[in-house]
């Protein structure tokens, strides 16, 4: 345990230095190629035996692996899209001087985007009583509501995060197109939707698990790239 937590703070604090060194474009690749990876992963567990002993991940529940394989799908189109673009010099991204409303929106952005996975976890797991009066569609309608409130927090967290990085100074103009990136792969914000997943994927109760709609919480790792690519091509654009 205590290695994993040390390879752990070992790989946040490289990806975050990386950032701050200017490699936007390998690492932000990096962190989205996790989503596809775990894209596969759940992907092939649902191709397996529900319930094998034999197989430590596998899960105790049925359901169909293509969603998973197609969010995998969209975000290779998407990694592939972040290294054909070359900008073409500092022309759209515009620079802020640095205050306190970039150091707001990346407070609130933040706090937001905690709050959208927190708050779901009401519906992905409902008490004892929910569970015995509540109908199978009933449930899953629950829970569906509660990933499509946590795919539309994060996205309005990271608009909030986006703007905090325009901040600069005159010395270091992309000062905080370093530093929030930095911040966010340090604490591995980018995997939020790989645990909101996970959460529903392995619940405890099989009756709670949905592939389709586990997949729809993979899926906020678009948006999640939507940010990183936004925020290397802007970066990007003010150094070159």
């Amino acid at each position: 345990m205590v290695v994993r937590i040390v390879i752990a703070l070992f790989i946040s604090v490289v990806s975050g230095a990386c950032y701050l060194f200017g490699l936007t474009r390998l690492i932000s690749s990096l962190l989205i190629t996790f989503g596809v990876i775990c894209g596969l992963f759940f992907g092939l567990v649902f191709l397996l035996p529900p319930g094998s002993e034999r197989i430590t991940f596998a899960v105790n529940a049925e359901g169909e692996s293509w969603p998973f394989f197609l969010v995998s799908l969209i975000l290779i189109g998407m990694i592939t899209y972040l290294y054909l673009y070359k900008p073409k010099g500092s022309t759209t991204t515009t620079t802020e001087e640095l205050g306190s409303l970039h150091l707001q929106k990346l407070g609130f952005g933040v706090l937001l985007y905690l709050v959208s996975l927190f708050l779901p976890v009401l519906l992905w797991f409902p008490s004892d009583s929910t569970m015995a009066s509540g109908s199978k569609s009933q449930l899953e309608i629950m829970l569906l509501m509660g990933v499509l409130i946590f795919i539309v927090g994060i996205s309005a967290a990271l608009y909030l995060i986006y703007g905090a990085t325009k901040g600069g100074t005159e010395d270091n103009p992309a000062l905080m197109r370093r530093f929030v990136p930095a911040l966010f792969s340090v604490f591995h914000l980018d995997k939020v939707p790989a645990l909101a997943a996970y959460l529903l994927v392995y619940s405890s109760q099989p009756e709670l698990v949905f592939p389709k709609i586990a997949a729809l919480a993979l899926a906020a790792y678009i948006p999640v790239s939507v940010f990183l690519i936004k925020l290397t091509f802007s970066f990007e654009e003010r150094t070159t």
